[in-house]
């Protein structure tokens, strides 16, 4: 769903509201089931915070040592960053907290992928490796078909965040969250429930995650609505003026919705367009819009607002930005994902702010699935067929995806999430519109 290369990273500024939900120091109470009051806390070392992870991942408390279990691990760090910075945060939490996987301190083998080549290449190291059992995938736009080749019967695979075709067919791995197919037919169902459009018109960037988002996934749902899409691509690197001229193409100012597929550069490309037309459409978008390069280019240029006022965003279902109070950011495992990446989380190079929300919330989480399979396991025990069957049997529910996992179901028989949820941010608050916060999330694999 992003591409195009990032010059800044994509993190969360602080505006009043989010510092509450997702600072470290962020402290309220919520009403107890005896009357009294029950402290709901950020911090850190807040025990509850702890006692989510090591109920999920089965795990003890403490510090791993010994010999270390190997995870492999391939993204496009050039693209998404911030899933990178999930995965090393969760890494570093289970080591020094959580006794890594079963006592021993996890060591991550990475690879990075840029071209069909490099899946290639890096499929072949990790499938060659024999230290290696388990490989997790970040997120990928180019070598995905390649990657899952070399790797599919040889290692067991968690897939991250799938955003092309070859992520949802795949035979290799299970992916738990919704990916694209999830989130992008959300949003789409979304849009035809809550707006009942006659016209949509649909902006996506030019590569295959975008041109398959749109025509296999939002399309059919808007024609079996009877609504008209014009749908419009602009190259990964467009310019504003592109983005501009994309936006006039497909009557972005008439349509009764509009919906991007877009990366954060894009976004801010999106979010000049809006303003330069003077134009105040229904956006409806994907959660890796919202991110701190956003929020400093809405400062720079004088918003007073820390996000895109009345944008609908779409994501897994749960909220990066809502009080730790609010129902289901504690059971969910959203305040222990806020706290440990603040507390274990580095910005990616070059970056000045730690890039914490988009694809990064949910490669945490599969560190902590990981965790979960192989504690079970034991070391030892934790073989590529032992931990294939753990990946394929498991229901979920899954840290920071809302909803029971479905995997194996046709078409997409790798993406086990089939729920989703919408947030909007509107006059300087993050409202629950469709979630698992609200007890409203998006069934995608319903009519």
């Amino acid at each position: 769903m992003r591409s195009g290369k990032r010059k800044v990273s994509m993190a969360l500024a602080a505006f009043v509201l989010v510092a509450a939900a997702c600072s470290s120091s962020a402290k309220t109470t919520t009403p107890g089931s005896n009357g009294s009051t029950t402290t709901v806390s950020g911090n850190a070392n807040d025990p509850a915070i702890n006692a989510y992870a090591i109920a999920y991942t089965g795990g003890k408390p403490g510090k791993a040592a010994g010999t270390p279990f190997k995870i492999g691990y391939v993204n496009q760090d050039s693209l998404f960053p911030e899933a990178t910075i999930g995965v090393n945060a969760a890494v570093a939490y289970a080591n020094a907290e959580l006794s890594g996987a079963d006592g021993h301190p996890i060591q991550v083998v990475a690879c990075q992928v840029s071209t069909a080549a490099d899946g290639a290449s890096c499929g072949a190291q990790m499938a060659n490796d024999p230290s290696i059992n388990l490989v997790l995938t970040g997120t990928l736009l180019n070598g995905n078909t390649e990657l899952y080749n070399a790797l599919n019967g040889k290692k067991a695979v968690i897939i991250g965040n799938g955003v092309t075709p070859a992520d949802f067919v795949t035979p290799a791995g299970e992916a738990y969250v919704a990916g694209a197919p999830g989130v992008l037919a959300g949003m789409a169902k979304f849009s035809v429930q809550q707006f009942h459009p006659k016209t949509v018109a649909i902006l996506a960037n030019d590569n295959d995650a975008g041109k398959a988002g749109v025509a296999i996934i939002m399309k059919p749902i808007f024609a079996k609505a009877g609504v008209t899409v014009k749908d419009v691509y602009v190259a990964n690197e467009a310019s504003g003026p592109d983005v501009t001229s994309a936006m006039q193409a497909i009557g972005a100012d008439t349509a009764d919705v509009f919906v991007s597929i877009l990366t954060l550069q894009s976004c801010i490309s999106m979010y000049d367009s809006i303003k330069g037309l003077g134009i105040t459409p229904t956006v409806v978008t994907t959660g890796l819009c919202f991110g701190t390069p956003m929020t400093d280019h809405l400062k720079d240029a004088g918003d007073p607002g820390a996000y895109p006022d009345g944008w609908y965003f779409g994501g897994y279902g749960y909220s990066y930005f809502l009080p730790p109070n609010t129902p289901h950011m504690a059971d969910s495992g959203m305040n222990t994902y806020l706290a440990k990446v603040h507390q274990y989380g580095k910005p990616a190079p070059g970056a000045k702010t730690l890039e914490y929300s988009g694809f990064g919330g949910p490669m945490f989480g599969n560190v902590l699935t990981a965790l979960k399979f192989i504690n079970s396991l034991g070391a030892a025990q934790s073989t590529v067929p032992a931990l294939n069957a753990k990946i394929r049997a498991f229901t979920g529910p899954a840290m920071l995806q809302v909803g029971k996992l479905k995997c194996n179901v046709p078409p997409y028989v790798s993406v086990c999430g089939v729920q989703m949820g919408i947030q909007q941010y509107k006059n300087g608050k993050w409202i629950s519109i469709a979630d698992g916060h609200n007890g409203k999330p998006i069934d995608t694999s319903t009519g």
